[in-house]
């Protein structure tokens, strides 16, 4: 019987190293391939005539420095419930500039915004000097529920702004009225407009908000359970992102 125990403690202890070495060759080659599409965007946003100064997340989708975003890091009004009581908010946009990976600082621009998605799409206000590196989101897949994957995310100014690779698994899927994928509470906490990829480097989506409009209180959200969460960090797949940028003018 001890016997028994022995072996079965390491099949388990074996398929564990397995499926740790599968995450690490996989994130690796992920952040070799594709660690210069995750950037940092240095926000100047005036709220209601006060300035505040910010940092988020972007990820570049096309040669020209096309790249998307959290529309709720630009506009704190997305966040808004229905019924909450809360005033509007006036906010402007003073200043925006992408940080590549080189440290060089480019002066952008908002082209268009998706408040259902929680999308902006900014781009260079200048033709770059040379083509972007830029994430392919035609290369991707349909997860299903518990699959794993992999998040390249990019920390702030404080960490030197390297690269985070946190693990994650889809823990639901929402239908209706779009398909959106639900991380778990790493995903969650890896940074929104950071792109998920699945362990063969093809491309789920971006992690974004989904806002719903309620007018139930913070303590009904509590008890209620994820399911009940007004704002919660969910993955817009790739090819809602594809067709939402055709909207972008020329």
């Amino acid at each position: 019987m001890r016997r028994i125990l022995l072996l079965s403690g390491w099949f388990l202890s074996f398929c564990t190293a397995a499926f740790a070495d599968e995450i690490a060759t996989a994130g690796r080659a992920i952040i070799d391939q594709w660690r210069e599409t995750v950037i940092q965007v240095k926000m100047v946003i005036e709220v209601n005539d006060y300035e505040s100064k910010s940092e988020a997340l972007a990820t570049v989708i096309d040669p020209s420095g096309l790249a998307v975003m959290s529309l709720s890091a630009i506009d704190p009004n997305t966040m808004r419930m229905s019924g909450s009581g809360t005033p509007g908010l006036t906010t402007k946009i003073k200043d925006l500039k992408m940080i590549l990976p080189d440290g060089a600082e480019i002066p952008a621009q908002v082209v268009l915004r998706d408040p259902d998605l929680d999308l902006a799409f900014i781009k260079p206000q200048d033709r770059l000097s040379k083509p972007a590196v830029f994430l392919d989101l035609q290369q991707n897949v349909k997860p299903d529920i518990l699959t794993p994957f992999l998040i390249l995310s990019r920390m702030g100014e404080t960490a030197g702004r390297e690269i985070y690779v946190p693990v994650s698994r889809i823990q639901g899927i929402i239908i209706k009225p779009r398909t959106l994928y639900i991380p778990d509470m790493n995903g969650m906490m890896s940074g929104l407009a950071a792109p998920a990829f699945s362990f063969d480097g093809k491309v789920l989506g971006i992690i974004l908000l989904r806002v719903a409009q309620s007018e139930s209180g913070m303590t009904n959200e509590m008890f209620g359970g994820m399911g009940n969460m007004n704002i919660i960090p969910v993955i817009v797949p790739a090819p809602a992102i594809i067709e939402t940028a055709k909207k972008i003018p020329k």
